[in-house]
């Protein structure tokens, strides 16, 4: 639209705000040179008198378009006075509270208006005037403002890139610039810019590649046109590869670890891979790869640059860990009496920097046989204890049971290439839980793993277990969701669970730290059948995929599909055993967040004596898993009004489906469908998600199985069985917090 002035005439809204801008600026001019009494000296004369004062707080005013008021505030380096508990929270506690003085210096104040001023650029505004003023408080103290009139927003008009071209084709290259024409013109993005051609050069085997950056501004238009200019240098191939300080890690490993060798060029993608190649190493604290000095060449680069093609010294450096490392404990719980474990890793086992890791943990010491020392009757492990009246042959095998693990694990890093690695290990533990159930079982697993190429791992791995599980009917019940006696008696027995499975991970996701862009998958398979020793029977498949698209700056959009299946196997020991943890469960802050973990499919009620009131029934509701899931997910992330470089909000619809098509005697639920909203929070170790969703659904029909008092199934009673009673919209908020990425 266009303004109309008194006499008809149009005017331009855009030039009515560049007006008003100027008149800011002005004024903001004109209140800093008059800003308390002159003085000389400093970046800021006016305000000389406040030099060395206590600041009690700092702000920011004005126009400040579309950045972010946190973002401004995270670059300023002139801060109030304040006080912190260990360094962390922002009150005073007694006696850990420490005050935190801030003195305001000119130079620092000057420094932060520059900083300010890029923060802008940043966004693609130029031109941006800052200026800070001082407010005098009673008692000395003061206030600083910084007073903002941002620039205009500059686009991007035109993009070139210049003298790659015979090594490097243009379009190609300039896919892959972060700059668009008719974008903001983005300082950070025009930086980015000028390392990407560069990187595209060391990558060509071109380590001398230079970039000249121009760019020109027309403040009358508000565009930008940008001109960058390659000088690729001579092609560079490795002539020579000097090792510094190997120990323990011989010439011969550390060569094993680089993806070029003498004669191959140069390349910046070459160095950074052998580089994480040798940092994947345990027996290496730190590792460098890169051109060596030209102190070091043995045909100094100076005498050569001149030409096409050169050859150079690549220098590698290493600083190597101990070989060895131990780590044990010690420590008492009411529920494990005294327990202990030891570690011990060896990072140079055999040499050729393999590793082995034995693990040794016990539990349960004073009251487990055969480290049973009667602290059963003592009031330190009184939780064992056992009465002789309503106690029988489980409790006792449980209760005596002395938990314990050895574990033995090997890791040949390298084999036949830089990309391959295997895997050995071999275990042996028994498990107890009071009153619940006690398992013992030992095997162990090979397996092999091959890097394809960057951010793609395919892997296989064979495993072998054989165990026995011993416990109360309603455990298998309710954890296994196993409640025929007929399946029961197949987990209570030992048998081989023998599988081998297989899988390909491609993750090409950026993270910043939030997922920015790019795409995941991984495809998998478990097979089991009595051609390699396993008494269970089924073949499984399962694939993941994510794809996450920006649709503007700090809003992305993800989508997820899974789906697995399997192809034979169903839970009976005659025609095909499936072990229920093998089986596909949803629900949970991975997949469908309307519904709790593993509380998405098919289910079953078991009732048992209540504890205070025998004469009624306590009722427990277990989903059951399936031989198919289907689970699809749509979420938007968005940024936070404040802290928005480690806040983000979240809206999700989850939808999923677990079913049996086999168990005729489980109700299927159908695909569910749930909204919700979520928090994500930017930590050091993950992002930490909190996630609501809503479930509007009623409570699912399944079988009741009745259990005694003493966890034994009496058998089955209701064959569609629901609960007689209503959710609340509370009850239906389903609420999820864990660390990491969605999915």
């Amino acid at each position: 639209m266009l303004a109309r002035a008194a006499r008809g005439t149009l005017i331009d809204p855009a030039r009515l705000r560049g007006v008003a801008r100027l008149c800011a600026a002005a004024a903001l001019a004109v209140l800093g040179a008059c800003a308390a009494n002159p003085a000389p000296g400093g970046p800021f004369p006016g305000l000389a008198q406040y030099q060395g004062k206590e600041i009690s707080g700092v702000s920011v005013a004005g126009d400040l378009a579309d950045v972010p008021r946190d973002s401004i505030v995270r670059v300023l380096a002139t801060m109030p006075s304040r006080c912190r508990t260990l360094g962390l929270l922002p009150v005073c506690l007694p006696l850990l509270g420490k005050h935190e003085e801030h003195l305001l210096d000119m130079q620092v104040l000057g420094r932060d208006v520059v900083r300010i001023q890029l923060v802008f650029r940043d966004n693609g505004y130029y031109g941006t005037r800052v200026v800070p003023t001082v407010d005098e408080l009673p008692g000395g103290k003061v206030d600083v403002r910084f007073n903002i009139v941002p620039g205009e927003l500059v686009r991007l008009r035109t993009l070139a890139v210049t003298g790659a071209e015979p090594v490097v084709p243009t379009g190609e290259l300039l896919k892959k610039l972060p700059l668009r024409v008719g974008e903001p013109f983005r300082r950070n993005e025009f930086l980015a810019s000028v390392d990407s051609v560069r990187n595209a050069l060391l990558d060509a085997g071109h380590p001398y590649a230079q970039v000249l950056r121009n760019y020109q501004i027309d403040t009358i238009a508000d565009v930008a046109d940008v001109d960058l200019q390659a000088a690729p240098g001579p092609v560079v191939t490795v002539d020579t590869i000097l090792f510094d300080g190997l120990d323990r890690v011989s010439e011969t490993l550390a060569r094993h670890q680089l993806t070029f060798r003498e004669g191959s060029r140069v390349r910046g993608r070459d160095l950074s891979r052998s580089q994480r190649n040798l940092y994947d190493l345990d027996l290496v604290r730190f590792a460098t790869v890169d051109v060596a000095p030209e102190s070091l060449q043995v045909t100094p680069d100076s005498i050569e640059l001149d030409r096409d093609s050169i050859g150079s010294t690549v220098l590698v450096r290493l600083s190597e860990a101990p070989r060895y490392a131990v780590d044990a404990s010690a420590g008492y719980g009411t529920v494990d009496c005294f327990r202990g474990s030891l570690q011990r890793t060896d990072r140079n086992f055999l040499g050729g920097a393999r590793r082995l890791t034995v693990t040794g943990s016990v539990a349960k010491v004073g009251v487990g046989a055969p480290l049973n020392a009667g602290l059963e009757n003592s009031i330190l492990c009184k939780a064992f204890r056992l009465d002789s009246l309503s106690s029988d042959r489980v409790d006792t095998a449980i209760s005596r049971a002395l938990n314990y693990r050895l574990a033995a694990d090997f890791l040949q890093p390298r084999l036949f290439g830089t990309q391959n690695s295997v895997t050995l290990g071999a275990y042996a533990e028994q498990i107890s839980e009071l009153g619940l159930y006690v398992r013992r079982s030992k095997g162990g697993n090979v397996g092999v793993a091959r890097e394809m190429g960057r951010g793609t791992l395919l892997s296989a791995t064979y495993t072998v277990e054989r165990g026995s599980t011993t416990a109360h009917d309603i455990f298998f019940c309710v954890v296994y969701e196993v409640c025929q006696p007929g399946e029961i008696d197949v987990l209570e027995h030992p048998r081989w669970s023998n599988n081998i499975s297989t899988g390909l991970v491609r993750t090409r996701v950026r993270l910043d730290p939030f997922p920015s862009g790019g795409y995941q998958f991984r495809v998998g398979s478990d097979l089991a059948t009595p051609f390699i020793g396993s008494d269970d029977r089924y073949l499984r498949f399962l694939g993941d995929g994510s794809i996450y698209r920006q649709l503007r700056k700090d809003w992305v959009v993800q989508f997820r599909l899974m789906t697995g299946t399997f192809v034979n196997g169903v839970l009976d020991s005659d025609r095909g055993f499936i072990p229920p943890q093998k089986l596909f469960y949803g629900g949970g802050p991975t997949t469908v967040r309307g519904f709790r973990r593993n509380g998405l499919g098919p289910v079953i009620y078991v009732a048992r004596p209540s504890l205070n009131d025998s004469a009624s029934l306590d009722t427990v509701i277990n989903a059951t898993g399936g031989r198919r899931i289907v689970v699809s997910t749509v979420e938007l992330t968005m940024p936070s009004p404040f802290l928005r470089d480690r806040l983000r909000l979240a809206a999700f619809v989850d939808g999923g489906r677990v079913w049996d098509p086999a168990n005729t005697d489980l109700a299927d639920p159908g695909f569910r469908i749930t909204p919700g909203m979520g928090l994500r929070v930017a930590t050091p170790v993950g992002p930490i998600r909190l996630d609501l969703a809503y479930n509007g659904y009623p409570q699912p029909h399944g079988p009741l199985y009745l259990i005694d008092t003493k966890g034994d199934i009496v058998g089955r009673v209701n064959t569609d069985f629901v609960p007689d009673r209503k959710l609340s919209i509370w009850r239906r908020l389903v609420l999820h917090v864990s660390i990491g990425q969605t999915f």
